[in-house]
């Protein structure tokens, strides 16, 4: 979230219950992205960090995410430490869920060292990390996103 809207501020962190957290999401590389899914089963939830941002900072975020392109926007009910909270948030489209798809590893790997900054619990941070993978075929994508990562390391 810093790289994409350098005015963000961290306000909280949040559950998303009766959602499921998935890869299913098709991106431009062709590999699995982050989405969530309605899932009354999932008893987990989906973890998240609520930010609060600039209204000018929004515009140009929704385009880095890809909002119309490949993901809708949601107006959902979070809870919160502080209790329930209204949010926006980024889900798949339709047309562009694949539920066969895999994220890259690097790319499982980035959501996980934010899971972990997050302080998400273990369980549900031993969930993402064991999803399974996949190699990038552009060895350079992969390098520079690994060296994007904290301190240049893998989680």
């Amino acid at each position: 979230m810093r790289r994409r809207a350098s005015s963000a501020s961290r306000t909280a962190a949040a559950t998303l219950p009766g959602y499921e957290f998935g890869w299913s999401k098709k991106g431009v590389d062709g590999s699995g992205k982050c989405t969530i899914a309605v899932s009354p089963k999932d008893a987990i939830g989906v973890h998240g960090v609520l930010y609060r941002l600039p209204v000018e900072e929004k515009a140009e975020l929704d385009i880095l995410e890809g909002l119309g392109t490949g993901y809708d926007e949601a107006r959902v009910t979070v809870e919160t430490p502080t209790g329930p909270r209204e949010a926006t948030t980024y889900v798949a489209a339709p047309a562009h869920v694949d539920d066969s798809l895999r994220p890259y590893s690097w790319y499982r790997d980035l959501v996980v060292a934010g899971a972990l900054e997050a302080g998400f619990p273990n369980d549900y941070v031993r969930r993402i990390a064991t999803a399974v993978a996949q190699q990038d075929p552009d060895a350079n994508r992969e390098a520079r996103n690994r060296a994007d990562m904290p301190c240049g390391e893998t989680p």
